[in-house]
């Protein structure tokens, strides 16, 4: 009894002694990792979660990290576009795999949407539209520009960009609350002030820069994400529904949905002006020849209307009374017109912000600004009349917001969102 305890003992220590080296030799594999990426200009922080976290996407579990790579690329080619537009750094386009896995559908239920992806107020600060038909933080082009635009500005603010990367994912008013609390600007201090859940964001984020930059430096295989190629094209004076996407080119309403991420209802919207959207590209070219029948197809068959006349012809002898059509006139349904719009007024709150008011007038800040001959600063002044062109037939619909209190129009807004 006491030889086999001796031997299982000394089996169970060869054991850890084995483990411990193993991770011995991880843990310098992805010391090594860092140091190469770190010269590449990767912020320095090294705690074990981050090992941990490398090792474990190194080994590519379920093949998530070859599937990451592959979205990557898929998005690439605007993501660099737009951070060398804003003179950003490499990893700075690697956040959306860490935040959403390039998933321009994302959101959650803290509001957050799109690729990267954006708060609502953040999205509304950078121009991004969002109403109750579609959200441009969908797209992966303009959300991406905003998103750039976003963290160009938060590095100003901390010049450090794991701060300015916290910032993005959790918010500056929590991080700034934090440094507050910590009273210092080292990172180190303030993510371990952070809740757990707050730390994970900048742990996922430097180790998917450095595991995709590496899966791709070593060319290792990828999972190519399957996409069609798209092209824009302009919808008509009528709202469309997927549903004939469907009926007459055989584009199922999945299909749509996947091509227009920023789509919040299964129909192509008309709002004043025709509306932008994406089809594969072998498919656009048969929309845009039927696109002027569409009108006709959303309202029905045409009804034929024909005239006949009685003509009487005589053969051998015996009269014959044929009825040959003469002319056919052709009588559409008639189309609907075209939504009448009216201007509506405004007088500014005292408490009144730039984005409670185009929220709860269902328009944009570029639009409220050439209506208003607004410049870029967009000052409110208390007792200022504002105007806007809405839907006649919603017109006393906009007119009560004049008369609503400031709890009553911030309801409102957060109902729109």
């Amino acid at each position: 009894m006491r030889f086999i305890f001796r031997a299982t003992f000394c089996f169970l220590l060869g054991l850890i002694g084995t483990s411990a080296n193993t991770h011995a030799a991880d843990t310098a594999a992805v010391s090594k990792l860092l140091d190469k990426y770190e010269s590449r200009g990767l912020p320095r922080f090294r705690i074990p979660e981050l090992y941990g976290e490398i090792s474990e996407r190194l080994e590519n579990q379920g093949g998530l990290t070859a599937i990451l790579a592959g979205r990557y690329l898929a998005y690439q080619e605007q993501i660099e576009t737009e951070r060398r537009n804003r003179q950003l750094p490499w990893f700075v386009g690697f956040l959306p795999a860490a935040n959403t896995g390039f998933e321009p559908r994302f959101r959650n239920e803290s509001g957050y949407a799109g690729l990267w992806p954006l708060p609502y107020l953040m999205g509304k600060k950078y121009g991004l539209t969002q109403t109750a038909l579609f959200d441009e933080r969908h797209d992966a082009k303009k959300s991406t520009e905003a998103a750039c635009l976003y963290l160009s500005d938060l590095q100003i603010i901390y010049r450090d960009w794991l701060m300015s990367i916290t910032a993005f994912s959790i918010g500056p008013a929590r991080l700034n609350q934090v440094i507050h609390a910590t009273k210092t600007l080292n990172f180190d201090s303030v993510y371990n002030a952070l809740e757990p859940e707050e730390r994970v964001p900048v742990i996922q984020w430097l180790a998917t820069a450095v595991v995709v930059s590496e899966w791709l430096d070593l060319e290792k295989s990828v999972v190519p994400l399957n996409r069609a190629a798209l092209k824009t094209v302009l919808g008509i004076e009528k709202a469309i529904p997927f549903a004939l996407f469907y009926d007459k080119f055989g584009v199922g309403i999945a299909q749509m949905r996947d091509y227009n991420p920023g789509l919040r209802t299964d129909l192509i919207p008309y709002m004043g002006k025709l509306f932008s959207f994406n089809l594969p590209v072998e498919l656009a070219g048969r929309y845009e020849k039927a696109r002027d029948s569409i009108p006709l197809w959303l309202n029905g068959v045409p009804r034929m209307e024909i005239t006949y006349d009685t003509i009487t012809q005589v053969f051998d002898g015996d009269s014959v009374e044929l009825v040959e059509p003469v002319q056919a006139v052709v009588t559409p349904t008639p189309l609907a017109s075209r939504e009448d719009k009216v201007w509506v007024y405004y007088k500014v709150k005292r408490g009144d912000a730039v984005y409670t008011i185009t929220d709860v007038f269902d328009c944009n800040i570029a639009d409220m600004r050439r209506w208003n001959n607004l410049n870029s600063r967009m000052v409110l002044i208390a007792g200022k009349r504002l105007k806007f062109y809405v839907p006649a037939q919603k017109k006393k619909y906009y007119q009560q917001i004049d008369r609503m209190t400031m709890a009553q129009k911030r309801e409102r807004a957060k109902s729109n969102n």
